[in-house]
């Protein structure tokens, strides 16, 4: 069976659109790749969804999501959403998909829902509100679903749907629940525990989801539009067991899936996850190509009729060149998906580069694998970027550091609990995945194994010749992405390695002190004084790479006033001096803690 492509190309969430003329580029390389669908989301973010809630990191979550309220706020709802926001949307996606219609596709459409809404809307209609959908350890304030049992809501999701269907003929609408903003009353799979209103406490989940996948069906239904709905969620039964779900299919329609299962118990689409992108995030533009063609040849081997792809920015539209070499290819072994690779690499740089390109991609997938194998993925990356380690100065006492000196970072940690864990490097939103001499080492030993793969990967694509100066920018730029990552993962272990030291240090601590000769001192003070040296030196390694084009390598803010937990800013290099300059300004703090050297 022919396979059917839905394609989603992804790019990391902003305050402006993505212009439709770089869509209407990416639809044309969606149909010639032969997909049938093409996701016509994301829409900007919205700062307000934050600077509403001082304090408090738990938006920046709902921030990088589209529900179903930010394309079209239902009447009722006017008083307490930004109507002018979804009015924008709505249109932004409605042109999104006459493009997509232009080049014989359908729109496709992902929202997160139900989402939760303002806490006066919940004043004004009590009956509404269903469960508590935050994140204990990652908000400050409580955030609440509207409870999907309840007609009065049933009624606004019905009105939102049609009058967006009215406007976009959707092919594939997919929602995703409990999770970023959005929850399902007396789930397990929330993140407080199952919790909602008690109107609907004995309510079976498979009858409460199906219920609401009816409503979203019968709205799309009503504007001619033969929508496949899907209504999923990987953490359903993941906590704990969700019985009713597992017999939900039962319950559906023709053009209904809940977690994917249609009425007849199959996948119908089949969601390719491209895992290893996870592995070298921040750097979303390298090329995972050989983690990508595996992951496309077990798609076409499935029973499903879709196969749903996300595609990540990359130099060179690998990932399209890929999914056209493999339709026309159809690869039957390893052997031969290498040779689908070499075909693509030969398209860009040529039949006599083309192994040493392959050979490159190949050196950047064997790192990944080495991050995977050790779990080395996106939660391990997260600091970097939502705890700022990447330009946060590595110090003996951070509580020392000034408002000055912290004011660049500080307002962007994504910390919602006391100060002191805040101060921990490594405290990923109330969890730690790096903590003790265990997980340090791992970390530690897990960089130092990766290292030379991605030296080579480096080398690699710098070695490789062409007369093509447009083709020979783009080889050494995706070199210096490959140089940064290394200096990244240098950060983390770093930093995981200086904050291992002040855990074993009391709060109390002060200096032994005594005049004899010679006196080593404690360990901790060289240990803290070496590993701060080497994340300075990496840190102006890290800025050089940069060049002055942080934009290249980082999810930066078109303004920097909307910076925010995951999106850095433009002035990322001068802040790199600035945590090189702080780090050599308290480096001596060590004096006050521990017993220093007399040799």
């Amino acid at each position: 069976m022919e396979k059917k492509y839905m394609l989603h190309f992804f790019h990391e969430r902003n305050y402006e659109p993505q212009s439709l003329q770089a869509f209407e580029r990416e639809a044309v390389q969606a149909a010639q790749a032969g997909a049938t669908h093409m996701y016509v989301m994301d829409v900007p973010k919205r700062f307000e969804e934050w600077s509403t809630h001082p304090g408090d990191p738990y938006p920046n979550w709902g921030m990088l999501q589209t529900c179903l309220f930010k394309l079209v706020v239902p009447r009722a709802l006017e008083p307490y959403l930004d109507a002018d926001y979804a009015r924008r949307n709505l249109e932004l996606v409605r042109r999104r998909s006459e493009i997509v219609k232009k080049y014989g596709m359908q729109a496709a459409v992902v929202v997160i829902d139900p989402f939760y809404l303002p806490e006066q809307a919940y004043l004004d209609h009590p009956a509404w509100r269903g469960p508590r959908c935050d994140h204990p350890r990652r908000s400050r304030d409580m955030y609440f679903s509207p409870c999907i049992d309840n007609e009065e809501v049933r009624g606004l999701y019905y009105e939102a749907m049609q009058r967006l269907c009215a406007e976009v003929d959707i092919g594939f609408f997919q929602i995703i629940t409990n999770d970023s903003g959005a929850g399902v009353c007396w789930s397990t799979g929330l993140y407080n525990g199952p919790n909602g209103p008690e109107a609907c406490r004995k309510v079976s989940m498979a009858d409460r989801i199906v219920g609401f996948l009816q409503v979203l069906y019968d709205a799309a239904r009503s504007q001619g539009r033969e929508t496949l709905i899907d209504i999923t969620s990987d953490i359903f039964g993941y906590k704990a067991p969700e019985a009713s779900m597992d017999a939900a299919w039962t319950s559906l329609k023709p053009g209904q899936l809940v977690t994917g299962r249609d009425m007849h118990g199959k996948k119908p689409v089949y969601h390719m996850l491209s895992d290893l992108i996870e592995h070298v995030r921040p750097m979303q533009t390298l090329p995972m190509t050989v983690d990508f063609v595996r992951k496309l040849h077990a798609a076409a081997g499935s029973e499903s009729e879709y196969i749903k792809a996300v595609i990540h920015r990359s130099e060179f539209n690998e990932y399209i060149r890929i999914l056209d070499a493999y339709r026309e290819m159809r690869p039957q072994d390893t052997a031969q998906l290498m040779n689908v690779l070499r075909h693509v690499a030969a398209q860009i740089v040529g039949e006599a580069q083309a192994s040493k390109l392959l050979d490159a991609w190949c050196a950047l997938d064997d790192a990944a694998r080495i991050m995977s194998d050790l779990h080395f993925d996106n939660f391990i990356w997260m600091p970097l970027i939502a705890e700022r380690v990447i330009n946060r100065p590595l110090v003996p006492v951070p509580a020392a550091l000034t408002e000055e000196e912290t004011a660049y970072y500080a307002p962007f940690l994504f910390q919602a609990t006391t100060e002191e864990q805040a101060r921990d490097l490594l405290n990923i939103q109330g969890m730690d995945f790096v903590k003790g001499f265990t997980a340090t080492r791992i970390l530690r030993l897990s960089v130092l194994k990766m290292t030379p793969a991605l030296e080579r990967a480096a080398v690699l694509f710098e070695s490789i010749e062409t007369d093509d100066d447009a083709v020979r920018g783009k080889l050494a730029v995706t070199a210096r992405r490959v140089r940064v990552l290394l200096c990244l993962s240098r950060t983390l272990s770093n930093a995981a390695c200086y904050q291992d030291v002040l855990d074993h240090t009391r709060p109390d601590e002060q200096p032994a002190y005594s005049t004899e000769w010679p006196i080593e001192g404690d360990a901790r003070i060289s240990r803290l004084g070496e590993l701060a040296r080497a994340e300075i030196d990496n840190t102006y390694e890290l800025l050089r790479l940069m060049d002055g084009e942080p934009g290249a390598f980082f999810p930066i803010v078109a303004d920097d006033a909307h910076e925010d937990a995951f999106l850095l800013s433009a002035q990322l290099p001068r802040q790199l001096v600035q945590k090189a300059q702080i780090m050599l300004a308290h480096m001596r703090d060590v004096d006050k803690i521990y017993e220093s050297k007399n040799k």
